[in-house]
């Protein structure tokens, strides 16, 4: 699948609501490389300078992955506190809650959704976490640690074509498939009780079933100081932020948007901004966004249905995926962007200059 541009419209008319309270997505192709320009395969076949690529010390597959995963229910997760954090994933109506301290040990998860197969992956180093379709080239694959990082972020390859994969620009940087990238799907990072308020029917990952293993160690993001040096190099530095604050930025072909907790108010809250929206949650510590309509969207909830927290002017009410769970089903879900949480310091150096949120104004 080669590379496309998507050009996005830009409208200035932010506006915050702060009052409290489906239909699949289509196929999403993040629209833009790691610096904004396009994709080129140099001399040496990568597309990136290898000036920023460096050896992690683990070898090729040196961190397994885990391609027979366990699930258990959520009242039978182990070793979980409320705060640490977890990642959701939800395709063709399953609900899936991977466990940082369980993707902190292997990074990469091949699973299923039904009969979709998905990569769920976590790079330790830069809090990423992104999910995507394991259909590459026409072909079902399995995802594998390369053992290689690039500013500092995990470097991936694909066990069909040995083709490396960037996780933050989800791009083939190195091999047969070089330029190609993968299909995202959409992750909301929350933390533990975030899942079991919200998701009691998820299915939470133990573990591999092949491997007898327990997850004591709590995960690295909440051992990691704001203020800590990033173990390997990376560049270009911005001191705007501390270096492990958790943001979430929206990628796209005009800018890339970075948003952080401190920028709106306890609770949940539903912000319009440059035609996304953007719903946070303190209490959950959750960031996620989508793609607006010409309907205005807003905070609002349903006495006959619990999971609905955004109406639009229509009277149509969503779930946090999006999703048009009443009135108009016909309707469809908000289209996700491309976007995922991380830390400061990967952010600002794989998108060089990105714009800050600023309570309703860049």
């Amino acid at each position: 699948m080669k590379r496309r541009l998507i050009v996005t419209l830009i409208l200035a008319s932010p506006m915050l609501f702060t009052k409290c309270g489906g239909e699949e997505p289509k196929a999403f192709v993040p629209p833009i490389d790691n610096r904004g320009e396009a994709c080129q395969v140099l001399e040496n076949g990568w597309t990136i300078s290898t000036q920023t690529v460096v050896d992690g010390g683990v070898g090729k597959d040196g961190i397994p992955s885990i391609d027979k995963p366990l699930f258990v229910a959520v009242n039978q997760a182990q070793n979980m506190t409320d705060d640490e954090l977890v990642i959701v994933v939800k395709v063709g109506g399953i609900i899936k809650a991977y466990p940082q301290r369980v993707l902190d040990v292997h990074e990469i998860v091949n699973d299923t959704f039904g009969d979709q197969p998905i990569a769920v992956t976590l790079c330790p180093q830069t809090g990423t976490a992104l999910a995507f379709d394991r259909t590459i080239n026409g072909e079902v694959t399995t995802l594998g640690v390369s053992g290689l990082l690039y500013n500092s972020n995990l470097v991936m390859y694909d066990r069909n074509s040995d083709t490396r994969w960037a996780q933050m620009t989800s791009q083939a940087v190195n091999g047969a498939l070089a330029c190609d990238d993968l299909t995202f799907s959409q992750t909301l990072e929350m933390t533990w009780e975030g899942v079991r308020t919200l998701f009691p029917e998820a299915l939470v990952l133990a573990g591999d079933d092949g491997l007898n293993r327990e997850y004591k160690n709590p995960p690295l993001s909440s051992r990691t100081p704001l203020n800590s040096l990033p173990t390997f190099p990376y560049t270009p530095k911005d001191l705007r932020k501390e270096n492990y604050e958790r943001v979430h930025a929206i990628i796209d072909t005009v800018k890339v948007q970075v948003y952080s907790f401190d920028q709106f108010d306890n609770g949940l809250i539903l912000t319009i901004d440059n035609s996304n929206i953007i719903l946070s949650h303190s209490d959950y510590e959750f960031i996620i966004s989508y793609k607006s309509r010409a309907k205005t969207i807003e905070l609002g909830t349903d006495p006959n249905n619990l999971d609905v927290v955004m109406k639009d002017s229509d009277g149509n009410g969503y779930n946090i995926f999006g999703e048009v769970i009443a009135g108009d089903l016909t309707v469809g879900r908000l289209e996700p962007t491309f976007s995922y949480m991380g830390y400061w310091f990967a952010m600002a150096a794989m998108f060089p200059n990105p714009i800050v949120f600023e309570n309703g104004s860049d």
